[in-house]
Order: structure tokens, then C-alpha cells, then sequence
């Protein structure tokens, strides 16, 4: 702000002051003296972050002065004191304003004071308003409606002359492709965002936080990233690597990574692309994705000693937008839960480093699994092909489940549910037929998924044509006006891209708190998310002539936490958690972990060995199913509560003699009352559970559709631990069905048969995860 606005604040500080002086009127002001209406300049001004000034008015009383707002010589009213404008948000507070630039032009904005029948008028110039030239395209960030490049006009043309092509009349082609977008303004709902507006407005950006980008690589000289990337810090992991700091990817087809990367943190405010979510965060990548790893790969993406990452560090997140989809349910790895909690146990001087981990793409299907979900009934329900937990990883508190939704705040088509999401950030679809992530892409175009090698971009020009292609993908297409140099995509997506957007959350949580712990920021999000898609319907279907409900909804647990498996605690809000984070007082006290809990195999005995397997038969198609009861007598405030199982069927091998494969896996179905009474389905059945149990340390477990099977769920959260939980597992389902293409794309299986004998539980327990503080929940 330049010296003429320190100026006229300073004067009217004399002026106010005055005013305030004395109590008679006539002392104050003169009923023949004329308002003096000033203008005022801001200067040097970043867009959506607010900036302060003082209203210059001389010969006035400001308790009795009255000032107007004008907008192309139209007259705005406001709303308590705030004026929302075409350009930004003025509130007005006596003769003091602070203005917010949301567009990021240069303004003028007319005001009028009036006194006593008088008035003058002046202007507040708002200029110098730096941005970057992409950030009103991020829906994620500040949701206006808009596109993000998606619905455009040129690839609604372009589907039109595809068809005239085709034979149709361009009459039946416009009504064939207007009859697609009949809905897309439902698509398009404003405010629907992580609110970063009300993080920039409390002054944090990120800055003094460092986010770590586990992937397929990040270019690290990238225009819009490189002012973020720590220089020498990065890793290459490929054991051929000349430049072990230099992860930049060598493909030419698109680096999932450098987009990660910008949606945590492209630089802002410098005239370049768009911006992250914590825009002055700090980054490091490491190209883990792939194959040729030096062996140390796994302790390294997880900062240990030799990672060049020291305990001091202010690694605050790690992001993992990747992991493993087959259908099977992978054992659970006490060794691999010793390293994945390693960030969050050792780094920041203990008090620990968050890993958000992307939930998975796999609620209609994976492709590996071939038309599974769709033959048996998950797709029309609504159910998750995938459940989020079959990934041994995301089935311990250390690793924060995200999942993903799009522009009108709901579901997308592709984020797998489960118990263990912890919460969701946006992401959206693919980039046509509705918006998808706008962010960083590998420079020039010669690489990067826009551009002329780009992955979709070359498919479809060898197929279609380059003019078609280009209509279906301008901004990714070269040549677009906004994206001249193919530096940036319109089409990221998945919830690789939730993951990262929910990691600039956490590293503006910790840049307005470091003092916090990792326990500390899954209680902030716990706590401050927004519960979107309030109306989203429970699923239900019949098992013999009762109903099982299957997916539950929005549940409200006994300690208040509002909880949903396709969005965990709900979509993170950057302003609310920078807020309490700010404002925080809790103690959660030590974490406290208790000891597996149960029956069978599942647990041991004093001397280290495991019990004898239980032989509790699992009935066909019984709604009943077989109840089994645990009490726990430790009393602690839940943060987590883990689910171990043993289940067994003779037909759970590789295929039956027929062809077909057995239906003992997709049937099963698994709720969890707590003893509050709080319910969670964890596992809801007509998933894809086709082949054995995988164990990472002892391989293929034949005749097990669960060997050290363990879910997580954090519908509890905050409920007390002690008392009876009750564990229902029941098989849904007596039918038999074929597949819809006779077994070409099902693996080779031609259809599904009902199991012939019982599933057996073996094993089953339970251990929590929570802490004794007297704090929590009041």
C-alpha cells in the first residue's frame, strides 16, 4: 500500500478521533459544511487474499454518516456491511473496509458518503492485484459454477459432426447430443469446495511446511513448481539414475506425480498456471511408481535414516495417490504397519507427519475382476465393487483413507467406499463430460497428457483426427490460448487427485499450528469437515425376506461425529480446520493401543503361538448370520478400531471344475455394532472377493477368502471403547449366475456358483486405537 493510503488513514484516525471528542454535534461536525469524499489507492494486492484500508471522507461524523456502494452506476445494497461485487467482497465496518479479489482484475469501486443532505462521492482503487491466470478455472479451490474446460461448446460441435459423419442428420445428431447435457447445470454447484478462501483469509498459505510427493516422479523444474521444490532434497529411486535428487519423469505420455504435486502446492500469486491448495508449501518428490527400485525403496518413502528427511524436519505430509487393485482381500502386515507408521511416530521430533492416501478407483469396477459387479447387482445398487480396505495399507490408522467427489459435491462414478475412508476432497470426473482437476502437467508439448504425445490426446488423433480430438480436449490440445506452452492439464482426476487436495488441507493446518501432532490434525479434520451430500440414501436389498442394509448413509455417532463410508467424516474445509487449529487446546494425551482381543486363530496365546482355529459355520443366505461378541474392558477414547479375521471355505480356490468360481466371497457381509450402539458395515457384500486371500508375507492363502483379513473403521471415533461389541457376518445371497460374456473378460470364469458349504470362521478379534484424555468429546 503506497504512503497516500498510510496518509489518509492517518488522517482519518485524527478525523475519528475528533469526532469522538465531545457530545454535542455541533462540536463535531458544522450542518453547513459539505462531506469530503477522498480517494483512495490499494496497492500491490494478491487475489483472494484480503487487504485492509480506511475510507478518506473529511467534514463528516462517522456516527452519523451514511455510505453507498456503486457498481457500474448501479447501486449495491449490502448485507450487514458486506458487498458482494462482480469482482470481489467489500465489507465495510464505520469507515474502515476490507476488500477481497476474487477475479484478480484491477477495480475501481465508487462510494458516496452522505451526511445531513449532503454528499460527495470518490473512488477505492484496487490495483496491482496479482494472481495466476488459472485459478478461477479450479473449481476446488473456489467453486463459481464454473467449467474447468469441460461442457465446451467446441466438443458438444464436435460430437455433432462426428454423428453427421456417422449418417445422422445434423437435426437427430444436435437432439442425440443436447440430450446428454440436459442435466449439466446440476453438475455445476457453486461453493461446492474446501473453502481455501477462509484459510488465505486467516494469513495462512502453507509457508513453513514441507509436503512429500511419493509418485512416479515431480519435475522439479517445472515453471510453476520449482519456486516450492526444495532444491537437492528429492529423490530418484530407479537403480539406473545418474541424478539421484532429479525425480523428473523421462515418459512423454504424462506424469501423475508433477500433477499431484501442483494440486498440493504450484506456486501462487506468480502470474504462472494455477495454484495449490497450500500454495507457499514446501515440496519433495520421490519417483517410487515403477519398476528397477533400489532396494531400500519402501523405508525411504517413509523417511527413514538415509532418506535425506531428518527427524527436525517440518515434513508435515506425505501424499500416495497410488495403490493395489485385485479382487481379493490382502492380509493384513504387522512389518509393513512398523514402516508405514514411521512418519508419524518418529518425524517433526516426534510429533509425527500425516500420509494421506489415496481411497482407490474401484467402486464400479477395476477391470481386473471383469463384469463381476455388474452380473451380481453392486452397480445397480450403488454398492462399491472395491471395498476401500482390501488394501492392507489403508487398514490402520497411519495411512488417512481419501476419497473422492465432484463439482456438485457428491459422489463420483468412480472412489471406492468403505469404513476406513477418513474423509474426501474433490477431484471430480474426466475433463468432457464434466470438470476434472486443472494443475500441472509436464512442460512443453512434446510430453505431459496435454500435448502432442499426450495419452488420450495421441489415442484419439490416430482414431478420430486431430480437428475432432481437439474439440473434445481444447484446453489439453496445443494451441489453446490458455495453456500455449501444454505446461498444465484440464483432465486430472481419480482420487489421486483427492488424496493431494486433502494434503494441502494438512499442510495449512500445520503452517497455522506446527505445534501440533499427527493426532492432532486427524482430529481437526475429523472435526471440521463438511458433511456433504447430506441426503445420500442408505442401500438396501433383501437377504431371504429381510432387509440388510448395505450401505448406510450419513450415521451420527454417540460422540457426534457425522460419519459416511463413501465420504468418511466429509470433505475437507481449509477454513474451519485452519481455525480450530489456530484456536487449539486439546490434549489427546499419549496414543494407546490395545492388544488383539478375541477368539481362534486370529489371536495368540501367552506364549506367542496362535490359538486353535474356531469352527463357527457362516449360514447360506440367512439375514441372522453368525454373531460373535468381544468385551473390552479397557476404557479409552476411540480413534480407530480394527476388525481380524479367519474365514474360510473349501471352494476358495482358482476356479471350480465347471469354469465358474464360487460365490463365497462376494456374499459375505460384515456389521459392527459398538457398545454405544453406533453401527458399521465394513464389508457390504457383492464385492469383489474372486480369488484367495494374498498375504505380502507368507503369499497365496488357498481355502481362505480372509487369512489375517483386517478392516478399519472410523465410525466410531470418539465412542468409548469398553463393553460388548457385536461383530454380525452373514452370507447374503443363495443364487448362482453367469457371467455376461461367458467368461472373456472375467478371468476366464463363466459364471458364479453359490457356495456348496458353509464359510467357516476361524479366527476373529479386535483392537482399538484411542487415548484415556478427558478432553475429547466434551
Amino acid at each position: 500500500m503506497k504512503n497516500n493510503l498510510k496518509l489518509s488513514i492517518l488522517s482519518t484516525a485524527i478525523l475519528v478521533t475528533l469526532a469522538g471528542c465531545g457530545s454535542d454535534s455541533k462540536n463535531s461536525t458544522s450542518e453547513n459544511k459539505q462531506p469530503i469524499a477522498n480517494n483512495v489507492t490499494v496497492n500491490d494486492v494478491k487475489q483472494w487474499i484480503p487487504v485492509t484500508g480506511t475510507i478518506n471522507a473529511g467534514n463528516v461524523n462517522v456516527n452519523t454518516l451514511a455510505i453507498s456502494i456503486m457498481e457500474n452506476g448501479q447501486s449495491i445494497t449490502g448485507d450487514n456491511g458486506v458487498y458482494k461485487l462482480n469482482h470481489g467482497v467489500l465489507v465495510l465496518k464505520g469507515l474502515n473496509f476490507t476488500y477481497t479479489p476474487l477475479t484478480g482484475e484491477d477495480t475501481k469501486i465508487d462510494y458516496t458518503i452522505s451526511e445531513k443532505g449532503k454528499s460527495s462521492s470518490a473512488v477505492i482503487e484496487i490495483t496491482g492485484v496479482t494472481g495466476d491466470p488459472l485459478v478461477n478455472q479450479q473449481w476446488h479451490l473456489r467453486n463459481t459454477g464454473q467449467k474447468a474446460y469441460a461442457l465446451s461448446d467446441e466438443m458438444k460441435a464436435g460430437l455433432v459432426d462426428l454423428y453427421v459423419g456417422r449418417g445422422q442428420s445434423e437435426e437427430e445428431a444436435t437432439e442425440r447430443v443436447n440430450g446428454w447435457f440436459e442435466d449439466e447445470e446440476a453438475k455445476l454447484i457453486p461453493n461446492e469446495d474446501i473453502n481455501v478462501l477462509g484459510a488465505y483469509a486467516q494469513g495462512v498459505t502453507g509457508e513453513g511446511v514441507i509436503a512429500v510427493v511419493v509418485d512416479s516422479g515431480l519435475e522439479i523444474r517445472h515453471e510453476d513448481l520449482e519456486p516450492n521444490v526444495l532444491p537437492n532434497r528429492s529423490l530418484n529411486l530407479n537403480i539406473d539414475s545418474l541424478d539421484k535428487t532429479d525425480p523428473t519423469p523421462t515418459s512423454i505420455t504424462g506424469d501423475h506425480g508433477t500433477s499431484v504435486a501442483g494440486l498440493i502446492a504450484a506456486k501462487g500469486w506468480n502470474g504462472l498456471g494455477g495454484q495449490g491448495v497450500s500454495p507457499d508449501t514446501s515440496l519433495i518428490g520421490m519417483n517410487y511408481l515403477g519398476t528397477d527400485k533400489v532396494p531400500q525403496k519402501d523405508y525411504l518413502i517413509h523417511g527413514f535414516p538415509g532418506s535425506g528427511i531428518s527427524k527436525h524436519d517440518n515434513v508435515g505430509v506425505f501424499n500416495r495417490s497410488y495403490g493395489l487393485g485385485w479382487p481379493t482381500h490382502f492380509s493384513y502386515s504387522e512389518l509393513d504397519e512398523e514402516i508405514e507408521s514411521y512418519p508419524n511416530l518418529m518425524l517433526r521430533n516426534g510429533k509425527g507427519a500425516v500420509t494421506m492416501k489415496s481411497s482407490g478407483n474401484s467402486f464400479a469396477d477395476d477391470g481386473n475382476e471383469g463384469t463381476l459387479c455388474e452380473d451380481n447387482g453392486a452397480n445397480n445398487l450403488g454398492l462399491t465393487c472395491y471395498n476401500a480396505a482390501f488394501e492392507s495399507s489403508q487398514v490402520h490408522p497411519y495411512y488417512l483413507s481419501v476419497a473422492a467427489v465432484n463439482t456438485d459435491g457428491k459422489h463420483t462414478s468412480y472412489s471406492a467406499a468403505g469404513a476406513n475412508v477418513f474423509v474426501s476432497a474433490p477431484s471430480g470426473e474426466y475433463g468432457r463430460y464434466a470438470p476434472a482437476m486443472v494443475t500441472t502437467d509436464q512442460m512443453t508439448c512434446l510430453s505431459g497428457y496435454s500435448g502432442f504425445t499426450g495419452r488420450s490426446i495421441a489415442a484419439w488423433t490416430a482414431a478420430y483426427g486431430e480437428d475432432f480430438t481437439k474439440s473434445q480436449y481444447p484446453f489439453n490440445f496445443p494451441g489453446h490460448d490458455d495453456n500455449v506452452s501444454c505446461n498444465y492439464t484440464s483432465t486430472f482426476n481419480g482420487t489421486s487427485s483427492a488424496a493431494p487436495n486433502a494434503s494441502g488441507v494438512v499442510s495449512l493446518i500445520l503452517s497455522a499450528n506446527p505445534e501440533l501432532t499427527w493426532r492432532d490434525v486427524r482430529h481437526i479434520l475429523a472435526s471440521t469437515s463438511t458433511k456433504n451430500d447430506p441426503e445420500n440414501e442408505a442401500v438396501t436389498f433383501k437377504v431371504g425376506d429381510t432387509d440388510f442394509v448395505a450401505h448406510q448413509g450419513w450415521i451420527e455417532n454417540a460422540a457426534g461425529f457425522n460419519f459416511n463410508n463413501l465420504y468418511g467424516f466429509g470433505r475437507v474445509n481449509a477454513g474451519e480446520a485452519v481455525a480450530m487449529a489456530k484456536a487449539y487446546s486439546q490434549d489427546l494425551g499419549e496414543q494407546v493401543i490395545t492388544d488383539w482381543i478375541g477368539s481362534g486363530s486370529a489371536v495368540t496365546n501367552a506364549d506367542g503361538a496362535q490359538e486353535t482355529a474356531m469352527t463357527m459355520a457362516i449360514p447360506d443366505n440367512d439375514a441372522e448370520g453368525l454373531v460373535y461378541k468381544i468385551d473390552v474392558t479397557e476404557e479409552l477414547n476411540l480413534e480407530a478400531m480394527q476388525f481380524k479375521f479367519d474365514i474360510s471355505n473349501v471352494d476358495m480356490m482358482y476356479g471350480l471344475i465347471d469354469g465358474t468360481q464360487t460365490t463365497a466371497g462376494m456374499d459375505l457381509a460384515i456389521e459392527v455394532t459398538s457398545p454405544s450402539g453406533t453401527k458399521s458395515v465394513i464389508l457390504s457384500s457383492k464385492q469383489a472377493i474372486t480369488y484367495p486371500a494374498y498375504s505380502s508375507d507368507n503369499g497365496e492363502q488357498p481355502g481362505y477368502i480372509f487369512k489375517d483379513g483386517v478392516f478399519l473403521s472410523n465410525a466410531f471415533y470418539g465412542e468409548s471403547s469398553k463393553g460388548e461389541w457385536s461383530i454380525r457376518i452373514l452370507d447374503t445371497s443363495a443364487e448362482s449366475f453367469q457371467t455376461s460374456d461367458g467368461g472373456q473378460s472375467d478371468w476366464g470364469f463363466t459364471g458364479y456358483t453359490n457356495n456348496a458349504s458353509a464359510s467357516i470362521l476361524e479366527g476373529i478379534a479386535i483392537r482399538a486405537y484411542g487415548n484415556t484424555s478427558q478432553e475429547v468429546g466434551e
